[in-house]
């Protein structure tokens, strides 16, 4: 399949029918240069908020089978309506769900994963039609299940339909310029990025930075794929590119800071010292899809007990309460501690683990200015400190100011070739 070019809108793009009059515009731009397209569109506006508000009316805790039927529905209004825009205006254009299209997952509901997008199917729609238009986000299972792919999960179905089509990249457009170094709507003097790698980007995606879903990202770097970020109400502007800049040492080693206040800081007290409680402490809240980021554990030999932290993202806080006290009881644990109120703030930059005096130089700046550290992790690319939920603006704001992120010290594409 040759010249296809794939868009992604997200749901503000298209939250009313001004707006898709607006992204049909930009579709047939788009199209206009004799290459087929590949729209990929989320649910309108805050469709998807609405419907599981709905569900929320009707049962306590939802079935996830009965769940992903019903948030599925969403993509479909939002596709048909595109379509029909298009058509209006003489464009050869065809809506498709994710299960039309072709788009295998495995049978995890509301968190599937794509397996395979059957290209026979999409070669198919590609030949008959000069744009289609796909519902993100789902997919049908291995036992012919509607599922969905989690929040976010269209910026995944767009990238990887592009991998399946043989795009050369895939443009994400929202309602922001691009990529910047931290929320623009928190610090002012926030810079657009005009260039960030695959790894950068992802660890931005995975501590909180609202920009573009990790396994969006994952995917992309799989099949070396460029993936833009745009402005759908600014066309014109050529966002942020996402690459993996291969074979190059980079001039800039800090990037980004982003905070996630999607955290929780849970203490286990007096824990057998014996009992190997980590391991099935994280392989419980994994399957019930609560992520753990930092573990620490201190042991008195004298009592022959540990205490056990750790910090976690949970999507449903109720859920994750609930898990947890399950765990203390299993572990006998004298104690349980759940501090909501609490954030992640990351440094997000190429080879920081190997850059201690960065480390210190951080927590020295949070420390002076009083601002207690919970939990710290460092990694590869990125510094994380596990902070007051009161604080986080406020470390973010003085890490962005001591690291000179709001300055453009080196053109953001300027690449030293490795000897």
């Amino acid at each position: 399949m040759s010249k296809v070019t794939v868009l992604k809108f997200g749901g503000s793009s298209v939250k009313n029918i001004g707006r898709i009059h607006h992204v049909a515009g930009v579709i047939r731009r788009a199209q206009s240069a004799q290459r087929k397209c590949v729209v990929v569109v989320s649910a309108m506006g805050d469709t998807t908020d609405h419907l599981y508000g709905l569900a929320k009316q009707c049962s306590v805790s939802p079935d996830k089978r009965e769940l992903d039927l019903l948030l599925s529905t969403g993509e479909q209004v939002a596709i048909a309506l595109l379509a029909l825009t298009l058509r209006e205006t003489g464009v050869k254009a065809k809506s498709f769900t994710g299960p039309q299209i072709g788009i295998q997952t495995d049978n995890s509901h509301s968190t599937a994963r794509i397996l395979d997008i059957c290209q026979e199917t999409l070669r198919a729609a590609l030949d008959e039609n000069d744009v289609i238009v796909v519902a993100g986000f789902q997919g049908l299972s291995e036992e012919g299940e509607i599922t969905t792919l989690g929040r976010g999960g269209s910026d995944t179905t767009a990238v990887a339909l592009a991998a399946a089509c043989g795009a050369d990249r895939c443009d994400i457009y929202t309602d922001v310029d691009g990529i910047f170094t931290t929320d623009p709507n928190k610090i002012d003097d926030a810079r657009i990025l005009d260039w960030i790698c695959y790894d950068e980007v992802l660890e931005m995606a995975r501590v909180g930075a609202q920009v573009i879903h990790p396994r969006a990202v994952e995917l992309a770097k799989e099949y070396g794929l460029e993936v833009r970020v745009r402005n759908t109400f600014k066309p014109e502007h050529t966002g942020t590119l996402i690459n993996g800049g291969m074979n190059v040492e980079r001039i800039r080693k800090v990037t980004g800071v982003a905070v996630d206040g999607n955290q929780a800081h849970v203490t286990f007290k007096n824990v057998a010292q014996d009992l190997p409680f980590i391991g099935t402490l994280a392989d419980r809240l994994g399957k019930e899809n609560i992520s753990v980021d930092m573990v620490a554990q201190s042991g008195d030999d004298s009592t022959r007990q540990k205490t056990i932290q750790l910090s976690i993202k949970y999507g449903d806080v109720d859920h994750a309460v609930k898990c947890l006290h399950e765990l203390k009881n299993g572990c006998g644990a004298i104690d349980l501690s759940i501090d909501l109120q609490v954030a992640k703030v990351s440094l997000i930059g190429s080879g920081l683990g190997g850059s201690p005096e960065t480390s210190a130089r951080l927590l020295s700046l949070l420390e002076r200015n009083g601002i207690y550290v919970k939990q710290f992790y460092c990694s590869e690319v990125r510094i994380s400190c596990l902070v007051p939920l009161q604080a986080a603006s406020h470390a973010a704001e003085l890490i962005h100011r001591e690291f000179k992120l709001n300055e453009c010290q080196t053109p953001p594409l300027t690449l030293v070739r490795s000897a």
